[in-house]
């Protein structure tokens, strides 16, 4: 009981907030902290550089209530970064690039327990750039406790007292609040006014107090489904909980509560609909988007404009998903060259971006293909050039670590370089890649999502698609023709991580240039093709049926998770190559 006392006295302490001081001159410090920003096993990172500290990943820090201490940020680099305090309202400056610093000094509050700190910057707390200041009388570190779901276990109210502050569940109309541990609020009334008075409440409370009472024992209405923090879970406590409460404590958690604001406590479905956005950028590359062929010339030099923009762009019907892009679009645009032309790249990131950026040709004879020649920071530009002295159609993509994680945000594009003579003539040509995506929320889940690197790390995405998005090529941008014509399509893989079995249902393909190889002889009359990630192939054929084709994998089951998309045949009928009358649906 005694360990329970403590942890209730934490969450009723958290709602004593302070302003954070500027760390002028006169105002004297405690204690000093250094961190870094860096990689550690593929995760972005804070790392310890004072004695303290040092080399620590994520370190805890610790402290006295009254203690003044200043935390001084250093970009490691891998983006912009800063620190924040959230309970005390304290950050330091962003700092854009390697070697900048910045810093924030300001007083602990009377408080024990744990204050959060995390990089407020674009999704990298999510991607692991979080910790925790300890506060106690001692100023040091109390031994850790393991996470359980048994009754009364301190981590149970650890989870419940950060659900309580602000952190573990949404809060309705206020839409930077997730995540936020102590956000700015006053009043709880509506808890009472909109589900107690309302026709929809079927509890058994009596009277608004006793249904604030009973709302605090609910693990639905205090810890939200997918907590932020990484802290706590759903209906992580325990019906049994409030066997481990006394009665004056229960008093004092409404006492608290009455402190927050109106719609605080709506549920986390309605919350959810308040706080995340449901329509983003449109992102989706055109599948015919590229340039014509190229006309019989001599070799020159070719400039390519690439900038890297991060958007939060529309990835399924209300889903949105933070996408970093070439030039605005999944995939990047499509360039074209002719063998030994030079290339002049120049390569932007654009100032609103969060990381650093490069990009890498497959199509490039040179260390990392252009890669080292090309990490560039937010609002800066990169220039190489490079010989085009194979013949091929290549992947490009970016290549600064982790480099799966910029592929799966959306950082792939094709390059061909047409051999001499260009490739035969065709109606129609067609611009297609598949990518994986690894979203923190599962598939279907509507709201906003970031990359969930233990998802991508396993190879486990939640969606695959065609240029980008969900019904990228089936609903918004198909790819149409007519009977007679003759296709093209320029098919590659971004990945980072699937093999393709590209496959057009209900033709053949004519001819297959295998793994992209323009100068063999092509393959002929192939039904299906294997495009692995980082690689491309081109397929032609003859259309001679109207009707709806659809592009898939045939590794079908990815129809599911988004992966389709539709040629539209218009022209005549051709009974004698294709006769019958529908029966249904085909399944696909």
């Amino acid at each position: 009981m005694k360990k329970v006392s403590i942890l209730l006295a934490v969450a009723l302490a958290l709602a004593v907030f302070i302003t954070a001081c500027t760390g002028t001159s006169f105002q004297p410090v405690d204690k000093e902290y250094v961190l870094t920003t860096g990689l550690r096993d593929g995760n972005l990172a804070f790392l310890g550089v004072s004695d303290e500290i040092n080399g620590i990943e994520n370190p805890t820090l610790s402290a006295m209530p009254g203690e003044t201490i200043t935390v001084i940020l250093i970009n490691g680099g891998e983006g912009q970064h800063d620190i924040t305090f959230p309970e005390v309202k304290a950050s330091t400056g962003i700092v854009k690039k390697k070697g900048e610093e910045s810093s924030v000094t300001f007083t602990v509050p009377d408080v024990h327990g744990e204050m959060e700190y995390f990089d407020g910057v674009a999704n990298h707390a999510e991607l692991g750039m979080r910790g925790v200041l300890v506060v106690s009388q001692s100023g040091e570190m109390p031994a850790p406790v393991v996470a359980s779901s048994s009754s009364g276990d301190p981590a149970v109210l650890a989870a419940f007292q950060k659900g309580a502050c602000g952190s573990c569940h949404a809060i309705a109309g206020i839409p930077n609040a997730v995540g936020v541990i102590a956000p700015d609020l006053t009043d709880i009334n509506v808890l009472a006014e909109d589900h107690f008075n309302s026709g929809s409440y079927t509890g058994t409370a009596a009277t608004a107090e006793e249904y604030i009472r009973e709302s605090i024992l609910d693990p639905n209405v205090f810890i939200a489904p997918n907590c932020p923090t990484g802290a706590c879970a759903p209906n992580v406590m325990p019906a049994t909980l409030k066997d481990s409460l006394t009665t004056d404590e229960i008093n004092s958690i409404v006492t608290y509560l009455n402190g927050l604001p109106d719609g605080a406590y709506s549920t986390s479905t309605e919350a959810a609909a308040v706080q995340q956005p449901t329509t983003g950028a449109d992102i989706v590359r055109d599948p015919s988007d590229l340039p014509a062929p190229l006309t019989i010339r001599e070799p020159q030099t070719v400039r390519v404009d690439l900038e890297t923009i991060e958007v939060e762009g529309q990835l399924a019907d209300g889903t949105t998903f933070t996408y970093w892009t070439f030039n605005g679009a999944v995939p990047g645009p499509f360039i074209r060259v002719r063998v030994g032309d030079t290339l002049e790249v120049h390569m932007k990131n654009s100032a609103t971006s969060t990381m650093v950026h490069s990009v890498d040709f497959h199509a490039v004879t040179g260390p990392g293909g252009g890669a080292v020649m090309t990490q560039t920071e937010p609002g800066q530009e990169s220039t190489f050039t490079a010989k085009a002295i194979n013949p091929g159609l290549y992947v490009y993509h970016c290549a600064t670590p982790m480099v799966a994680h910029h592929i799966a945000n959306g950082m792939y594009g094709l390059i061909l370089v047409e051999p001499e003579g260009g490739l035969p003539p065709v109606d129609r040509e067609f611009y297609v890649m598949q990518g994986d995506i690894y979203t923190t929320g599962a598939f279907g889940d509507k709201g906003m999502h970031t990359t969930d690197v233990t998802k991508l790390l396993n190879e486990d995405p939640e969606y695959i698609v065609f240029n980008g998005a969900v019904g990228a090529l089936t609903d918004q941008k198909p790819l149409k023709a007519n009977v007679g014509e003759t296709v093209r399509i320029f098919f590659g893989v971004g990945g980072p991580n699937l093999t393709s079995s590209f496959h057009v249902i209900g033709e053949i393909f004519d001819r297959v240039y295998d793994q992209a190889s323009l100068t063999a002889a092509p393959l002929t009359d192939v039904q299906t093709t294997l495009v692995p990630p980082g690689g491309a192939t081109v397929v032609e054929f003859q259309l001679e049926v109207p009707g709806r084709y659809i592009l898939v994998d045939h590794a079908l089951s990815r129809l599911q998770r988004g992966l389709a998309g539709f040629l539209i045949v218009e022209g005549a009928d051709n009974p004698e190559i294709f006769n019958g009358t529908p029966s249904g649906d085909s399944g696909h």
